[in-house]
């Protein structure tokens, strides 16, 4: 019997220490490093890797990534640190496509467990670690095979479970996703209308709280990426006046004194072009009342604008300007105070507004375009005796067109329509050499309150 129990007794210990030997890792044992031998090899590992990751030698830094992140995952941030530049390095040296498609999957499958083993990181936390995946997820994966059920997915929880503490960034995604969604299905429209007044809300808080923080350069980020949401909605082919009357026309009253809802509804119908629309004006006066921003006072000083109310239209713009420390809505508000000046005939005060608001947003156009327009509107009076000369100043109508087509997309088709139809306007090459003043390639200077020289050609 004492022979049977220390055979048993020896069996049983054989197997506790085998066991015991195969859970020695940290990934078996759950713990950082693992425990013995395997601890000290997984810490040998990651600082090999560290070592010739920090070289650029991802070679031979790959075979010691591999085996910290089979057998210690939790150990240290610079497995998936470095790992990202590893594996950024084997996706650039991919041979096939599936190969490629396998290392992306790989590094997806990395930000998945450093958000598992250090989302808690207070400076990278999970809406940074969200937002590089994703990043990176683009980066690789071709424009048409773009899953963006998948980029839904990753970012819907986290919205809903921090709400208004999520990063600006995840937000964006959030958004961004939820209009690629709806494009060519119209079943996701009204979802995505509610997506983007969500985001559009969380995105409005952290401006706010930037600004109470006067933190300028997380100001200017959070607002770059809003306007990058507006202006993808414009170009989507869901900017449809229609559609945005139907979804917020009913709900409208109910939610007058909802600033985050009646924000979103201004800025929406401002990147839709739908700023005619009754409902817009409406939304700006509820939003004034409870909470005067820069987007509700440019609604209301659009609807004085159609009432030829030019005092009161000018008043709010100027309220407008004073609450804007957006540079593309600035620009807007500047080009409004322009266009009022140049209705009532004062060229010279438009332009010097048309010019501050190109300074605000180099890459908007309009501004262009009414400047070659007043330009071209005053070519009789500023040479009433030499009508050869006044044919010449529409080179310089043609030179701001020119610009207007090249920094911005928009306009460059009104633009170059314009430079169509006053090209007609332009002296022949026979006119020019007959002309004592004028020469061909010469510098023409167009005096009177424009004050700009331009080239014969």
């Amino acid at each position: 019997m004492k022979t049977i129990k220390k055979y048993l007794f020896a069996v049983s210990t054989i197997l506790l220490t085998s066991f015991s030997t195969n859970a020695q890792t940290g990934k078996d044992s759950g713990t950082p490093w693992g425990k013995g031998q395997d601890s000290i090899r997984c810490r040998e590992a990651v600082s090999l890797l560290t070592s010739y990751a920090k070289g650029g030698n991802f070679a031979d830094a790959k075979v010691y990534w591999q085996k910290a992140f089979d057998e210690c995952p939790g150990s240290s941030k610079n497995i998936y640190i470095y790992g990202v530049k590893i594996l950024d390095w084997e996706i650039s040296n991919a041979k096939t496509p599936e190969e490629k498609k396998a290392l992306v999957e790989k590094l997806l499958n990395l930000y998945d467990l450093r958000m598992n083993y250090f989302g808690d990181d207070p400076k990278y936390s999970k809406d940074w670690i969200i937002s590089q995946k994703i990043t990176d997820y683009l980066k690789y994966t071709p424009t048409e095979k773009i899953d963006y059920d998948m980029l839904y997915n990753w970012t819907k929880p986290r919205i809903e479970e921090t709400k208004g503490e999520t990063e600006p960034q995840v937000v964006y995604f959030y958004v961004f996703s939820s209009l690629n969604k709806a494009i060519g299905n119209s079943n996701w429209h009204q979802q995505y209308v509610s997506d983007y007044m969500l985001g559009n809300g969380y995105l409005e808080e952290s401006l706010d709280a930037a600004d109470q923080a006067q933190d300028s350069t997380k100001y200017n980020y959070v607002s770059d990426l809003k306007n990058q949401l507006d202006n993808l909605f414009a170009r989507s082919g869901l900017a449809d006046c229609k559609m945005l009357v139907s979804i917020f026309g009913k709900d409208l009253e109910n939610n007058k004194n909802n600033a985050n809802y009646l924000q979103a509804m201004i800025d929406l119908f401002r990147y839709a072009d739908c700023e005619k629309e009754p409902l817009y004006f409406k939304a700006s006066e509820y939003m004034f009342a409870i909470k005067p921003t820069a987007a509700s006072a440019v609604g209301l000083a659009r609807d004085a604008m159609n009432k030829k109310d030019i005092n009161g239209a000018n008043n709010y713009l100027n309220k407008a300007l004073e609450l804007s420390k957006d540079k593309q809505l600035r620009g807007n508000i500047l080009t409004m105070m322009g266009i009022n000046k140049k209705d009532a005939g004062a060229f010279a005060e438009a332009r010097n507004l048309f010019n501050k608001a190109l300074q605000e947003d180099p890459n908007n156009g309009t501004p262009l375009l009414l400047i070659a327009q007043m330009y071209a509107s005053s070519a009789a009076s500023i040479f009433p005796n030499d009508a050869l000369k006044q044919r010449c100043v529409y080179y310089l109508v043609i030179d701001k067109l020119n610009r207007a087509a090249s920094i911005d997309s928009r306009v460059a088709a009104e633009a170059k329509r314009l430079i169509g139809i006053y090209s007609r306007n332009l002296p022949a090459s026979s006119d020019i050499f007959m002309h004592p003043d004028l020469e061909s390639g010469g510098t023409f200077f167009v005096g009177g309150w424009i004050g700009e020289s331009t080239r014969i050609r």
